[in-house]
């Protein structure tokens, strides 16, 4: 069985896939509805949404066939993508080169009638098929062929709009300045982190920080001085934190970051107040950063009360004197420990 040859352009059709955050989510009716149609449509059995990724074949829809995915050298999409502007339609796999021993069409499941129409993006990538199967012989009538291919820009339309939709969000989520999640991405962080450890008991952690002697900045060189603080700061931030980990500006010139596990919660925390100096002595601005932090070994009541418990020791290192980290520990016994 022949293998497909790779698109000449594959880096840059796997980069163009992988911006769609799409594979392995979850069935979306929009694109089970345009699977069923395609099936139905030309009488065909099986209707499919393909996206090729680096070694499978992956369904975001797949009507009459209970699979989510197959190795893409076993894949006749992998061969329908390399025309982008044409459909591939083979009426018996059977007589075809490309696919007679192909396993799926020797083996239990009988494939013998292909039909794909490649997912163009605007860029003109091909990211995968809408296509439809049958296990017996056929061939579909050219208006049929042109039904398959309307509905493909449909589906590829479909995944713009998603794409579209997912940024807005994003951009909801984010704050402009720094690139950091906002305050109500930060709570939505902050809700998992608490149902998570109701769930599994794993702990969780959290920052607040806050920068010392911004005013100074702002009225001695300007707010765009300021602008360049709080990025900075945002880098810091961002530098320490795992990827599962969530860092927010929360407003002006305060931050958070809810961490995963409690295990050395305070050298995290020292970390991130040296490093916040660090920047900005190396920059001579006089900024330092006064951090409360937390360790909840058990789950607070809500969102609330961690952010209450943080704040109150994020002032409590202001007040000793500023550059300072205060940490405690949320007991299974309810109790604080430092």
């Amino acid at each position: 069985m022949p293998a497909a040859a790779l698109p000449a352009n594959e880096a840059e059709r796997l980069a163009a896939l992988d911006s769609y955050e799409i594979l392995d989510t979850a069935c979306e009716s929009a694109f089970d509805d345009l699977a069923r149609l395609a099936a139905r449509l030309t009488g065909t059995p099986i209707g499919l949404v393909t996206l090729l990724d680096r070694d499978r074949q992956w369904f975001k829809a797949h009507y009459g066939l209970d699979v989510r995915q197959t190795p893409r050298e076993l894949s006749f999409c992998s061969h329908a993508i390399l025309n982008p502007d044409q459909a591939l339609v083979v009426r018996d796999a059977t007589e075809d080169p490309r696919f007679a021993d192909n396993p799926v069409v020797q083996g239990e499941t009988g494939l013998r009638f292909y039909a794909g129409v490649p997912l163009v993006n605007p860029a003109g990538h091909p990211l995968g098929t809408l296509c439809v199967l049958d296990h017996r012989p056929r061939q579909l009538l050219p208006e049929q062929v042109e039904t398959l291919k309307s509905l493909a820009r449909t589906v590829a339309t479909a995944l713009e709009l998603r794409r579209a939709m997912r940024e807005v969000r994003r951009m909801a989520l984010t704050d402009p300045l720094t690139g950091l999640g906002n305050r109500p991405a930060f709570l939505a962080a902050l809700r998992a982190a608490i149902a998570r450890q109701r769930t599994t008991g794993g702990g969780f952690s959290l920052f607040y920080a806050d920068l010392d002697g911004m005013k100074r900045v702002n009225d001695v060189h300007g707010h765009a001085a300021g602008d360049s603080v709080i990025q900075s700061a945002a880098g810091a931030l961002r530098d320490l934190l795992g990827a599962e980990e969530h860092a927010a500006r929360l407003g002006g010139d305060e931050f958070a970051a809810v961490l995963m596990g409690t295990v050395g919660l305070t050298v995290r925390a020292e970390a991130l107040r040296a490093k916040v100096k660090a920047v900005m002595d190396s920059r001579a601005w006089p900024v330092t950063v006064s951090v409360g932090a937390v360790a909840f070994e058990r789950p607070p009541a809500d969102e609330d009360e961690a952010l209450m418990l943080a704040d109150q020791l994020m002032y409590s290192a202001k007040h000793e004197g500023r550059n300072r980290v205060a940490c405690v520990v949320y007991r299974l016994d309810r109790s604080l420990a430092a």
